[in-house]
């Protein structure tokens, strides 16, 4: 799990209004996904949520502590949501192809933020791997081929993340993240489910 630090404390740590990191952490990625990475700074968040100015910094000290919040709440977002996902009881291609719409659509700044994101902190390593993991698990994937008779069941779930990534990307800052290209959500879902299960398919 990512932490940051402040006076000591990691992002766990117990504090007055404590719950208030998780909240700047959102904050944080809004604002990237709507100005981009270089707007996002302490007063910044201290002004979207119409608090005193100082108080972002008493909880993250320092500019790479921010990002890391941010981080961490695309993370735990992503974490949150695909365990709802679990419970659904549709073919493993529905259920990723819904995964990728409510990326699309309900969490659509996270994702933006996330590109913005991975290009900002390449440098450093753990939160860039972090982030470059937080939306799609190679290790989960492998899940998908448990059980069946997958001659590489590691190399399948790699091109599996890898196809979904080329997916949102496509439909989120590609080529047809135009209007002329939007769909509703049932239909975008349709859409997207095509290729998964192609590729579901085409390695057992």
């Amino acid at each position: 799990m990512i932490r940051t630090t402040q006076n000591g404390m990691g992002m766990n740590g117990m504090g007055m209004n404590a719950d208030r990191r998780p909240l700047m952490g959102a904050c944080a990625v809004t604002i990237i996904a709507e100005h981009g990475p270089r707007a996002l700074t302490h007063r910044a968040v201290d002004a979207a949520m119409g608090i005193p100015q100082g108080s972002t910094s008493y909880y993250f000290r320092t500019r790479e502590s921010l990002l890391a919040a941010a981080v961490q709440h695309i993370v735990e977002q992503s974490q949150s949501t695909f365990a709802e996902l679990l419970n659904d009881n549709s073919d493993p291609a529905t259920v990723i192809a819904r995964y990728l719409g409510d990326l699309l659509t309900r969490r659509r700044d996270e994702l933006i933020a996330r590109y913005a994101l991975l290009l900002e902190i390449r440098s450093n390593r753990e939160l860039h791997d972090a982030l470059a993991q937080s939306l799609f698990s190679t290790a989960r994937a492998q899940e998908i081929f448990a059980g069946h008779r997958v001659k590489n069941p590691e190399s399948a779930a790699s091109d599996l993340v890898s196809l979904l990534e080329g997916l949102i990307f496509d439909r989120c800052i590609g080529s047809r993240s135009t209007p002329t290209h939007h769909a509703e959500p049932a239909e975008s879902i349709l859409q997207l489910r095509i290729p998964i299960a192609a590729y579901l398919r085409s390695v057992k």
